[in-house]
């Protein structure tokens, strides 16, 4: 349980840190992941300090995790296209963290740049890999472990209090299936549309 001091020490420096600093620039945004092991959708909330130079960033994903040799193919019997190979399995990241801003106040253009890092807990709900939709999920494994993400990437300022980021990392996933010994960590694409809120 390493991971769970780890996020306590996190939680109790972000709320020091949101005691004591100036946020009055707050985003809400949902957004797309696409990933090497999945894709899925999110919603996030940043809080940009007043200096501009960092934010404190909260987030929820939906990750629905594909299987390595998963395909659609068509079935000319039914005249319907069905995925083969699937995985049921999907996960329910909660994360934390922060993102840094690069070079704020040296372009004179509507982006900035930032590196990120965040971290957190995954819940995992895995159901079975044969049967009906009702067969597979009617009865899943959960699990939480721990995740995180780090990278980096570009916010766009856009007209109306609106941006867009886009983020390239890598995806910190270690789950293990009990019959692999794969986890799922892996590169990570995460496009944001946000809004400031009033």
């Amino acid at each position: 349980m390493q991971w769970f001091l780890e996020m306590r020490i996190l939680l109790s420096l972000t709320f020091c840190s949101t005691l004591f600093a100036d946020f009055n620039q707050t985003y809400n945004g949902f957004g797309l992941d696409i990933g090497t092991n999945g894709s899925g959708i999110f919603v996030t909330r940043q809080a940009i300090h007043d200096t501009e130079n960092y934010s404190l960033n909260a987030e929820v994903r939906f990750y629905d995790i594909k299987a390595s040799d998963e395909t659609i193919v068509y079935n000319y019997y039914s005249g319907q296209y069905q995925t083969v190979g699937g995985k049921s399995l999907v996960m329910l990241p909660f994360l934390f963290g922060t993102n840094y801003y690069l070079f704020n106040g040296k372009i004179e253009n509507n982006f900035s740049p930032f590196l990120t890092f965040r971290m957190g807990g995954v819940l995992v709900v895995d159901g079975n890999e044969e049967g009906s939709f009702k067969q597979r999920w009617s009865n899943p494994e959960t699990q939480l472990t721990p995740g995180g993400f780090i990278g980096a990437g570009l916010d766009f300022k856009m007209v109306g209090q609106t941006s867009v980021s886009v983020m390239i990392g890598l995806e910190i996933l270690p789950y293990k299936e009990s019959d692999s010994s794969d986890n799922f960590t892996g590169r990570l694409i995460h496009i944001s549309f946000n809004r400031r809120s009033k």
